[in-house]
């Protein structure tokens, strides 16, 4: 054999050699990195088994087939997700930790309820979601028929009841956790509910901030106080007064007191 067939040979060894090192090596990579479990963090509305069913993920089996990507994408396509980070921990397992949307309020139809996040998106309430205590919207002017995952950024009464609720949480926090619902009243005299108390806060049109503002000062004096069991309403619809509607308990009829000019 001549030496240039020899120097061939040799060389055409050492590069199998080191492809079937490399394959080897590539193999066993590959099948380490097999997906066999998933772990959730970050969720908040909804159970982990519920974002896993949603994602077709529940089945082990189908775990060695699968890409991290493929997992964030079918994560973040759920309604309350905003963002989903898959990575690969090793020894098979892949962990999922979500950020989901900032849920703000629950508005109310003639026939369902969704959920509104802080950037006003209309999300679904679905079946399963826990810890929904937000404050509810109810009566607003819709006009026509609603889309979940739009946006509710142009709907007049539904900004404006997302503004009063972020004055409320900006003012007093324990106001925040007192406050029940807003009632829009189909473009009428918007009313205000707290939890703790049986009457409504009138504030009308027009203002709302300010005039949340004078009901907080108030609120500050008579929560917690026996007067809450008489009155009927609070009234601040009219030039910075606020009234308030007493019930007299010996012939049962509601008297009007002026608590003055309140300034902001």
């Amino acid at each position: 054999m001549s030496k240039i067939a020899k120097i061939l040979s040799v060389s055409f060894m050492v590069v199998v050699i080191g492809l079937m090192i490399y394959l080897s090596v590539g193999l066993k990579t590959v099948n380490e990195n097999k997906i066999k479990y998933l772990s959730i963090e970050g969720n908040i509305h909804l159970a982990k088994e519920q974002y896993l069913k949603f994602a077709n993920l529940l089945d082990r089996t189908g775990y060695g087939n699968i890409s991290l990507q493929i997992i964030k994408d079918r994560i973040e396509k759920h309604p309350y997700v905003k963002h989903a980070d898959v990575r690969y921990e090793g020894s098979g397992k892949a962990s999922i930790r979500i950020t989901e949307k900032k849920f703000d309020s629950v508005l109310i139809d003639s026939s369902n309820q969704y959920i509104l996040t802080d950037n006003l998106q209309l999300l679904p309430v679905l079946p399963e979601t826990i810890r929904i205590d937000y404050p509810v919207i109810s009566n607003a002017f819709l006009g026509g028929g609603l889309k979940v995952l739009s946006s509710m950024k142009k709907n007049l009464d539904v900004v404006t009841a997302s503004k009063i609720i972020s004055a409320v949480r900006l003012l007093n926090p324990e106001l925040e956790k007192d406050f029940s619902s807003i009632d829009l009243q189909n473009g009428g005299d918007i009313l205000l509910y707290l939890s703790s108390a049986n009457y409504p806060v009138k504030i009308g049109r027009g203002n709302e901030i300010r005039k949340v503002i004078y009901f907080n000062n108030l609120w500050n004096h008579i929560k917690g106080k026996e007067v809450n069991n008489y009155m009927e309403y609070v009234d601040l619809r009219y030039g910075g007064h606020v009234y308030l509607g007493i019930i007299d308990s010996a012939n049962g009829l509601v008297k009007n007191f002026d608590e003055g000019h309140k300034k902001s």
